[in-house]
């Protein structure tokens, strides 16, 4: 499988997977303190068993135009950056009722870290919010990449699930 992506016209750039994996493309945005400029970084990541690697795609702004294609297997590009996943779990839970119970932690944990999002971004100052805001935007790519995704390669058959408890997009 293959992903394209294009920021505003210019070269496209060529991701893909062709083992067993995830591979995403990742439209981030971000606002600085001030709230004043906003920019974003367009990527596509593939995980497998063994590595993962990225594709950097550029930065864009507020109405630039972002172009996602989803292919059949095909060449891709080297990758921008690639890393051994030695260091990060590939495999957890060998008892698929252990990972189903894991995965309904997550979502709970998920639900609550969402409910700190709604009463910081009413409560607290902006610059506040939004530092709270980051703090738990990274705690949920860990849980992502610590928990959610390894689980999921070694019981793809819990995907389905994991969809309808919102842990993946």
């Amino acid at each position: 499988m293959q992903l394209t992506l294009k920021v505003n016209n210019r070269e496209t750039v060529k991701g893909a997977l062709r083992t067993k994996g995830i591979l995403n493309a990742l439209i981030n945005v971000f606002v600085r303190e001030d709230g004043e400029q906003q920019t974003g970084r367009a990527t596509i990541h593939a995980f497998d068993f063994s590595e993962s690697s990225e594709w950097a795609a550029g930065e864009f702004s507020i109405g630039d135009k972002i172009e996602i294609q989803l292919l059949p297997d095909h060449d891709a590009d080297p990758p921008t950056k690639t890393q051994r996943r030695s260091a990060m779990p590939a495999l957890l839970f060998s008892d698929p009722d252990q990972a189903r119970r894991a995965l309904a932690a997550m979502h709970v944990c998920n639900e609550q870290l969402q409910g700190i999002l709604r009463a910081a971004g009413s409560a607290e100052p902006h610059d506040e919010a939004l530092n709270i805001q980051r703090a738990v935007a990274a705690l949920v790519q860990d849980l992502g990449k610590y928990l959610i995704t390894p689980t999921l390669n070694r019981h793809p058959g819990l995907l389905p699930e994991a969809k309808d408890l919102g842990l993946l997009d």
